[in-house]
């Protein structure tokens, strides 16, 4: 998924500190997004550090990438929540 944003000209990279991370930090025609994908079971918790990397830079959108069917806990989170499918053929929400 990293890939395919870069090929498509955004800037890629990631964001890190113990024990938060955050998979991948957008910027470019898409807009500013702070990315984290859950392809497994995860709990809302596992979701610090893309909000703790959106409080730190305001700029930045946070968003869920999961598997299609598993957005609505992101979403009653209060985070933009995507199929990995969907970001794959559309972009960020079909930006």
């Amino acid at each position: 998924m990293g890939a395919f944003a870069w090929n498509a000209g955004q800037t890629v990279c990631y964001w890190r500190t113990e024990p938060l991370e955050v998979d991948w930090v957008l910027e470019g025609n898409w807009g500013k997004w702070a990315i984290k994908v859950k392809t497994d079971a995860w709990r809302p918790q596992d979701l610090k550090g893309l909000l703790e990397f959106c409080r730190l830079y305001p700029a930045f959108r946070p968003l869920l990438l999961c598997n299609e069917g598993d957005e609505a806990p992101g979403t009653e989170a209060g985070v933009t929540t995507q199929s990995w499918a969907s970001f794959l053929m559309n972009g960020p929400r079909g930006e």
